[in-house]
Parts: C-alpha cells; sequence; structure tokens
C-alpha cells in the first residue's frame, strides 16, 4: 500500500515498500515538481536518472519487507529530494563510485548518512543548473 501526504503547495512526502517496482512512481513524483519547477527536457531525464540511483542505493541499504520515504519539494527554482529507508545491519553510509559519479554529474549536491538505523540520500538540483 502506498500512502502520500502534501507538504506545502509544492512538494510531497510518499510512503512505498521497499521494493524494485516503485522505482517508477519515485521518479514519476520527482519529474513533476521538477516540470512545475520550469525544469527542461535534459534537465527532468538528469533528475529521473539520478533518482534512480538514489532508490537504487537505498534499497540495496534496506531492511527487506519495511518501507521507504520519499520527499520531493521544490523552492525558487530548486528541486530538494530525499529518500529515507530503515536499514540492514549490513548497510553502509558509502557509495559505489558510478553511482557518486553518475549523482555528481545529475545534481547539484548530494549526501548519503546512515544514522540510528535508518540510511537517507538526499541531493538538490536547480532548473539553472541544466
Amino acid at each position: 500500500m502506498m500512502s502520500a501526504t502534501g507538504v506545502g503547495a509544492d512538494g510531497v512526502v510518499v510512503s512505498i515498500p521497499a521494493q524494485s517496482g516503485y522505482l517508477s512512481l519515485c521518479r514519476v513524483n520527482a519529474s513533476a515538481i521538477g516540470a512545475m519547477l520550469g525544469f527542461g527536457v535534459d534537465a527532468l531525464d538528469d533528475l529521473r536518472l539520478a533518482v534512480t540511483e538514489a532508490v537504487t542505493w537505498s534499497l540495496e541499504s534496506a531492511e527487506p519487507g519495511t518501507r521507504m520515504e520519499l520527499t520531493v519539494s521544490g523552492v525558487d527554482g530548486t528541486l530538494h529530494f530525499a529518500v529515507v529507508a530503515q536499514a540492514s545491519e549490513a548497510a553502509s553510509a558509502d557509495i559505489d563510485d558510478l553511482a557518486s559519479a553518475i549523482l555528481g554529474a545529475m545534481v547539484d549536491e548530494f549526501s548519503t548518512e546512515l544514522e540510528g538505523g535508518r540510511s537517507r540520500l538526499a541531493f538538490t538540483k536547480s532548473s539553472s543548473s541544466e
């Protein structure tokens, strides 16, 4: 079951099962906010790729059978994205080199953290960074 709660007029929080089948839902939500912020076609493609990498990292660190929380919001032409999951005992805050390179090329900045049994990957992307 999916649930969604509004975050102001410019964002959403979506709680989804930590399963790869929900990846497209994450991309659609982020793309919709990006389009509202005026992102062009190329920037939206970059955004979808960044979301894929972020959610994939979260899925790899997530405890099976749990949920992930996706937060997407936009302020003054900048999209803020975060995905949080309950981390497995084997989870690491490290991100592999390829995913790091992709995120570094697609977004303005990103960060990962593992704290209190939860993993979090967040990034920002500006509509002016096309």
